[in-house]
């Protein structure tokens, strides 16, 4: 039987550990987010960010300059950091004592004439690209990747007036694993389709106002606040609370709208913070899910009342969310488990799953390939693709 190809991803690429691991590679390939420049104001303040295998460490050095390295030591590739914190004036190794700049060289090392003709310079940290956007701070394991600036200039004016770079944290970052594929979870924040049945708090808080578009490719979805009468407490008093902000644009006053940073984040902008929240693969059925809202410091009474009644809004879609991922975790091992007929309101799945398909052209056929030869396959199919 021929093999025939599709525009979405079959269930295979959601069961398949040959496909997770060909796919891991688009999170070595693409900007992650790491963190906010709030944990980073003074020299030696650090986060750290593990994902598939590899870690990083981001650093503000003696000059305020913002470092990436791997988090990897040039010895005996021990973890020199953990978690977020400071450093003061140098990166130490708790195995052997190695210690480096906050600009990554090395700087000393116990018992140096045991080690037969090290050149301390030889000896630096790696370099890990780090770049900024609004106070968001992104790392790239490929130090030949596009600059996130150029991908993301489309969206810069209008996220702007968010003034997100003095923002500081409103909740502790949360950080949990799930029991689904990664995908999955993306699957269902694509597409604002299922939101008028299977999100009631927020039909009633913007209702039919919901728009998803791909713009310049990347994805935004929009929403207004609407004046209609709302049943849930949280919506009907975050609705009645929430003040004009004198630092957005008249048509973002009532609005929330979201931003997709391809593989696995999403930038949620309300009147009141913002948030972010991403995914990180650990294996083809688990997955990190990870995030945090960040606020003004100088808000009013009116808008900490706006920023608990959000939380308590999008914790119940949350909830509501949980239950679509695992129902649709476990239909893709059914036997009838459809071909996707997506709505036009779901164009957000369909570019989500042909950028997957753009990177590993495999992952267009309809049947698992035989086993063994998913790479091999998926090479040919680049190829192929690229002579025609």
């Amino acid at each position: 039987m021929t093999n025939t190809t599709r525009d979405t991803l079959a269930p295979w690429t959601y069961l398949s550990d040959e496909f997770f691991e060909l796919e891991s590679g688009l999170f070595k390939k693409h900007w992650m987010l790491a963190g906010h420049i709030s944990a980073l104001r003074k020299p030696g303040d650090f986060i750290t960010f593990d994902a598939l295998g590899e870690r990083a460490i981001v650093v503000t050095d003696n000059h305020g300059k913002i470092n990436g390295f791997h988090n990897v030591c040039r010895h005996r590739g021990a973890r020199l950091l953990t978690d977020s914190g400071q450093c003061r004036h140098r990166i130490n190794c708790p195995f052997h004592g190695w210690s480096y700049t906050l600009d990554g060289k090395l700087a000393s090392l116990p018992l140096p004439d045991t080690f037969e003709s090290l050149n301390k310079d030889d000896y630096s940290l790696r370099p890990v690209k780090v770049e900024q956007w609004h106070g968001l701070v992104f790392i790239n394991f490929d130090n030949a990747a596009t600059p996130l600036a150029e991908q993301l200039r489309s969206v810069n004016d209008e996220v702007a007036p968010y003034r997100i770079s003095e923002m500081q944290p409103v909740i502790d970052k949360y950080d949990q694993v799930k029991p689904y594929n990664w995908k999955v979870i993306h699957d269902i924040d694509n597409e604002g389709y299922h939101v008028p049945v299977g999100h009631p708090s927020l039909q009633q808080l913007y209702g039919k106002s919901y728009q998803d578009r791909i713009e310049h490719g990347i994805p935004i979805s929009d929403a207004e606040i609407n004046d209609k009468p709302a049943q849930l407490w949280s919506v009907r008093n975050y609705r009645k609370l929430l003040p004009s902000v004198g630092h957005l644009p008249a048509h973002r006053q009532k609005s929330w709208w979201y931003i997709g940073l391809f593989p696995n984040a999403v930038l949620a902008l309300y009147p009141d913070m913002i948030e972010y929240y991403m995914t990180i693969p650990v294996s083809v059925d688990k997955t990190r899910y990870l995030g945090r809202a960040y606020g003004l410091p100088d808000a009013s009474r009116e808008i900490k009342a706006c920023r608990y009644l959000n939380l308590r809004i999008n914790g119940i879609t949350e909830q509501e969310d949980e239950s679509f991922v695992a129902d649709l975790q476990h239909g893709m091992q059914s036997s009838v488990f459809p071909e996707p007929t997506l709505s036009s309101t779901e164009l957000g799945v369909k570019h989500f799953h042909q950028k997957i398909q753009q990177h590993f052209p495999v992952a267009k056929l309809k049947d698992l390939p035989e086993h063994g030869t998913l790479s091999t396959l998926n090479t040919t199919m680049k190829i192929s693709h690229k002579t025609t």
